[in-house]
This record gives C-alpha cells, sequence and structure tokens, in this order.
C-alpha cells in the first residue's frame, strides 16, 4: 500500500505549496494594510476639504450679508454724500478713458443706486481721453461713447485730452466730434504725432480755456507752433510745452500770450532763461528745463533780474551739459517771493555759494528747497543754507538719472 509520500506530486512538494500558501497571505495582509492606509488618507484628506468648502461658505455667507449690509448703508447715504465719496475715488485722475481705473463708469457698475447716482453727477464726466483708432468700425464705437460721456458732463466746464494718433484723417474726426462742446473747455492736452500740425488742433481755441498742455512726438515745427500758440485767448492761466526745445525767436512770437501767464513748463536756452522771466511778470510757477547744444557756450550778463511774483521755481539741468549753468543763473537771479525752490541736476556739486548768495540777496519767505540728483549737498552745506533760514524743510533725492 502506498503512503501519501510515496504517491507522486503529493509529498513534499504539497509542503512546498503550504510554504508558498502563507508567504501569499502574508503579502496579502501587507497589500491590505496599504490599501487601508491610503484610503483612511483619502478619507482624512475629504474631511479636510469637505471642512474647507464649509469654512469658505461661512465666508460666503458672511461676505454676502456684509455685502448687502453695506448696499443697504449706500443706498441710504444723501447725493451729496456720494458724490464726495465719488469725487474722492476720481481725484487724482487727469484724463479719464472707458479702460482707465479709476473711472466713472466702474462707480456706475457697482449697484442700480451708485450707476443712478453717477449718472446724475455731472461733474464725473468732465474728464476725458479721446483716441483715434485705425479702424473705421473701431472709431465709430468710440465716437458713440465719447459722446455718450460728454453729454452726461451737462453744462460743466470740461479737461480734455486729445490723441489724433496715426489714424488718416484723425485731426478732422477730432475737431468733429468735440465741436460741439469747445466751448465749454477749460483744460487741454494734446498730443501731436509726427502727421499732425499744431495749427489744425490749437486754432480757434475756446475763450473759456484757462490750460493748456501740448506734447510733440517725432516731429516739430516750432516756428508753425509759435505762431499757433500767440494766437492764444488771454483767458489762458497754464501754459505747458513738452518734449521740445524752445529758441529765442519763438519765445519772441509768443510776447502776447506770456504776459498774462502765471504757470509755465518749457525747455529753453540758459541765455534766455532771464528774458523769458522778463515777458512773464505774471508768473507765479515754473518749470524750466536747461538745453542746448554741447558746443555753445553760455554767458550771463551781470545785470541782475529780480522777479517780483514768483513762488515756485524747478529747475531741470539734464546731463548731456559740459558744465554747469547754474551758478550763473543763481548770481543773476533775485526772487523775493519765492516759498519753494526744486533743482534737478546730473553733476557732481551743487552751487553752493551761488546759492547761499542768492538766498541772502532776494529774502524770501522760501519754506521747501529739494535737490533731486545724483550727489546731494553734503551735511555742512545744508546748515549753510538752514543758517540762513531756520524753518527752511530740506529734501534731497538721490538719482541716477536727471
Amino acid at each position: 500500500m502506498l503512503t501519501m509520500d510515496q504517491i507522486p506530486g503529493l509529498g513534499p512538494p504539497l509542503q512546498d505549496q503550504d510554504f508558498n500558501s502563507e508567504q501569499h497571505s502574508e503579502e496579502l495582509d501587507a497589500v491590505s494594510h496599504e490599501t487601508l492606509d491610503f484610503v483612511n488618507s483619502v478619507v482624512d484628506k475629504t474631511k479636510d476639504v469637505g471642512q474647507q468648502l464649509v469654512n469658505k461658505e461661512d465666508e460666503i455667507t458672511e461676505s454676502a450679508i456684509l455685502g448687502e449690509e453695506l448696499g443697504s448703508v449706500a443706498g441710504r447715504l444723501p447725493a451729496d454724500v456720494l458724490f464726495e465719496i465719488f469725487n474722492y475715488y476720481l481725484i487724482d485722475s487727469d484724463h479719464l478713458s472707458r479702460r482707465s481705473d479709476p473711472s466713472p463708469i466702474l462707480l456706475a457698475s457697482v449697484c442700480r443706486r451708485w450707476r443712478d447716482a453717477a449718472f446724475d453727477m455731472a461733474k464725473l464726466w468732465c474728464k476725458l481721453s479721446f483716441y483715434v483708432d485705425h479702424s473705421s468700425r473701431k472709431w465709430k464705437r468710440s465716437a458713440l461713447y465719447y459722446d455718450a460721456w460728454l453729454q452726461r458732463s451737462r453744462d460743466c466746464p470740461l479737461s480734455l485730452q486729445l490723441r489724433p494718433g496715426y489714424a488718416k484723417g484723425g485731426t478732422a474726426k477730432l475737431q468733429r466730434l468735440i465741436r460741439p462742446y469747445m466751448s465749454r473747455v477749460s483744460s487741454l492736452d494734446i498730443i501731436f504725432w509726427n502727421d499732425v500740425e499744431p495749427k489744425y488742433l490749437l486754432s480757434d481755441l475756446p475763450e473759456a480755456l484757462q490750460e493748456l498742455t501740448v506734447n510733440f512726438a517725432d516731429c516739430f515745427d516750432a516756428p508753425n507752433t509759435a505762431r499757433s500758440l500767440s494766437e492764444l485767448p488771454s483767458t489762458v492761466r497754464s501754459l505747458k510745452i513738452r518734449d521740445r526745445i524752445f529758441s529765442s525767436d519763438c519765445l519772441y512770437s509768443l510776447h502776447p500770450v506770456w504776459a498774462h501767464l502765471t504757470h509755465v513748463e518749457i525747455a529753453i536756452r540758459p541765455r534766455i532763461v532771464l528774458h523769458f522771466l522778463y515777458l512773464c511778470p505774471k508768473l507765479s510757477s515754473c518749470e524750466l528745463t536747461l538745453d542746448q547744444p554741447a558746443s555753445m557756450k553760455f554767458q550771463v550778463h551781470c545785470v541782475r533780474f529780480p522777479h517780483a511774483n514768483l513762488q515756485s521755481l524747478c529747475i531741470i539741468c539734464p546731463e548731456h551739459f559740459n558744465f554747469d549753468p547754474l551758478p550763473a543763473l543763481f548770481n543773476a537771479l533775485t526772487l523775493p517771493k519765492l516759498r519753494t525752490l526744486e533743482i534737478r541736476y546730473a553733476f557732481l556739486s551743487s552751487p553752493h555759494q551761488e546759492l547761499l548768495g542768492f538766498l541772502k540777496r532776494s529774502k524770501c519767505p522760501l519754506e521747501i528747497l529739494i535737490f533731486d540728483a545724483v550727489a546731494t549737498p553734503p551735511l555742512e552745506q545744508q546748515g549753510d543754507l538752514i543758517a540762513i533760514i531756520p524753518s527752511l524743510k530740506l529734501e534731497c533725492r538721490l538719482h541716477t538719472e536727471v
């Protein structure tokens, strides 16, 4: 009789199968533990996400309640209080557009109450920047938008910025659009491109105009510009001519205009600064950018010139000068009413002795003196300035570019 061990395939092989079965069971147990750990971690993370969602829901609910409360409060504010809020929001914006931030359009999009209030406040719609698109289709949409904006301003004075761009006929399009509103324009900022002659936008300016800024891009016809500017209405008090230099001929051609200006920003040669100030007897604030070819030698006559009304003066002396024109200027000037003086220069030293002499001679009530330069006066020189005017506030700003 055969025993179990003698039957082929039932002896030792059976022991090997038992061993493999036990090993397989251990492997299954290990895999089960890993799977269980993974499932537990997923459950924990799901709980965390669920709690986050609950917290987020609470925050959204609180925000909604707060929004309703704020909307309710805003809805109860009187119109004059809303106007002060809106005006404060827009106060630092010179010119607005549909893409600008801040904008009255954004205010009008908050809620119906604010929309009705914003559309009813004409003074919110008095500043606008125009740009002529290349595409005729885009310009038609823009023109409708601009016109609707200006209609909301009703009878309020307007502050406009005109940018004809490079579009064909851009100047004519702007003229047609703004013609019905020009009588109300008190401030005008024009950016000229190289294909736009100044006379087309500087002619027939409104009698209500008080401020004019002209910016030049690639092309600048100084004589034609000067002739156009010479016909400015006598109501203009502020004139800013940016990015181009005015020669002495152009300066004198504006003689009727200079007489009634109180604020000017202009780039001129150092040798005609005194003549310029002489032509502007009512000037109270001024920004002068000094410019000239490097080969031109600067000379100022010894005659000292007093200006009786100038209270704020900013002198900008760029880095391309091969000499310092500031000492000669401060030796020549006397400004008895000066309260604010800012000097921007690219030289390694300030005109210290000349500045001391200027302050002693002027006996002005100077309150603020600003040095904006690559090298500001040392503490000892600052002390000399304060010794003359003990209440003087000094500001020193270090710049690598002037």
